[in-house]
């Protein structure tokens, strides 16, 4: 399937849902959604993992525009993005919309055919 062919919320959403698959990166998220800023050793003394692990799940977050790392001294602080957050807020909404709209309107996916009464195939 080309690139083209999917829907604009697939291809929108699938990289933030792809950073936000692992419990450890929804964790990150949320420690840093209480802080102004935090160091990769402050976050990786809150989770049960080693602080090469944290950086591992901080450059994820990072590459998809989630968070942001500023450079303070020897030391890096990290911080939700507030564009990432704007972003996955408005897409999850859209998303969700969608669905409410399409589950609005929904039909049967494999109608029954005339003769037929056998609505599912057993594999």
């Amino acid at each position: 399937m080309e690139t083209s062919d999917y829907n604009k919320i697939a291809l929108k959403l699938s990289p933030m849902l792809n950073a936000l698959s692992h419990p450890a990166r929804v964790q990150i998220m949320l420690h840093l959604a209480k802080f102004n800023g935090c160091q990769a050793g402050s976050i990786s003394g809150k989770l049960p993992l080693a602080k090469s692990t944290v950086s591992e799940h901080l450059s994820k977050l990072k590459e998809t525009g989630l968070i942001t790392c500023i450079a303070d001294g020897i030391c890096s602080n990290y911080q939700i993005s507030d564009e990432g957050y704007e972003m996955v807020k408005a897409s999850f909404n859209e998303f969700v919309d969608l669905m409410e709209q399409s589950r609005a309107m929904r039909s049967d996916c494999c109608p029954v055919h005339p003769g037929n009464t056998q609505v599912f195939q057993h594999i």
